[in-house]
């Protein structure tokens, strides 16, 4: 498939920090992107080169085939951007919001006055079209920000940590939309520090960390990264030091981690169970219990962050 958005060795500094570090990534259309990375990653840059805020130091960005830079005016006209401050007028109605950023973009009037509807219907606030900004809920100032991003009809919609500050109702609620926006044609990236909210919204995942691409793929495949299996023991004496460190020693364990409910082994499939039960009765440690997960995604990004493959 032909991708929409396309990054080609970006890179972007400020003086002597490196923002972004020799970026390459293809975002095929349709799909729901995630961005993730800890504070200071290079993800806010990116969005930035992207939604032409910022001029990249090397390399190119395209958007639908047109340069960021050289067609800033053109690639301004096919995508949205929600950022997390909101972009709406309080002392506009949500129609009147509507109308003001429609004009912006030289939609005529009849044509915003459909659209309008449509969106508000999709965002469930057609209910609060008369309303005034100021007065709706956080959440519905959520989907109002959405709703004047999309009301010229973009190809790419660009959402900047959008459940920032929403009750896990709102959350749910905001989910909802973004599906909703992508079932209709529209390519969304998003940058979100909720794990829950990229494995169930996003198609493909993509982690930075210190300017640089860590990973990226499906929520399976980075989770495949980490290990097959998570393995939380809990023992009778709860001695764990006693068997931490024959277990590190086993070739294919990747972690071994003590906390309060136990000890949390991430392992690779090829290492036989046995192996580490063998371990805990050289000990004289009896097993209370066994737990036998799949690793989160949350464990993909603490390994990331923590620089796991650079």
């Amino acid at each position: 498939m032909e991708p929409i958005v396309e990054i080609k060795s970006i890179s972007k500094s400020y003086g002597d920090f490196i923002a972004i570090d020799n970026a390459t990534l293809n975002i095929e259309k349709g799909t729901i992107f995630g961005l993730l990375g800890p504070n200071g990653a290079g993800k806010s840059t990116l969005i930035k080169v992207l939604s032409c805020q910022s001029r990249p130091s090397s390399g190119h960005a395209f958007i639908c085939g047109l340069d960021v830079v050289s067609d800033k005016k053109e690639v301004l006209s096919i995508i949205g951007i929600v950022p997390q401050e909101n972009s709406f007028y309080d002392d506009l109605t949500v129609n009147e919001n509507l109308e003001y950023f429609g004009s912006l973009y030289g939609v005529p009037i009849t044509d915003i006055k459909k659209r309008s509807h449509r969106i508000l219907d999709m965002l469930q606030l057609s209910q609060k079209s008369n309303s005034r900004a100021g007065t709706l809920s956080g959440g519905m100032k959520t989907r109002l920000n959405i709703a004047c991003a999309l009301i010229h009809k973009p190809e790419v919609l660009i959402l900047d940590e959008p459940s920032v500050g929403l009750d896990p109702v709102s959350r749910k609620a905001l989910w909802d939309t973004i599906k909703a926006v992508n079932i209709e044609g529209t390519t969304i990236l998003i940058t979100t520090h909720y794990m829950e909210e990229a494995d169930l919204l996003c198609d493909r995942i993509l982690i930075m960390n210190r300017g640089k691409i860590v990973i990226e793929g499906t929520s399976g495949e980075l989770k495949s990264k980490v290990g097959e299996r998570i393995i939380r023991i809990t023992s009778m004496s709860g001695d764990y030091h006693a068997v931490k460190s024959n277990i590190e020693s086993l070739g294919a364990v990747i972690s071994c981690d003590i906390d309060e409910k136990g000890i949390k082994i991430t392992l690779r499939e090829e290492l036989p169970f046995e192996q580490i039960l063998e371990i805990f009765a050289s000990k004289d440690e009896k097993i209370k219990n066994i737990e036998s997960t799949r690793p989160s995604l949350e464990d993909v990004f603490i390994h990331a962050a923590g620089e796991a493959w650079h």
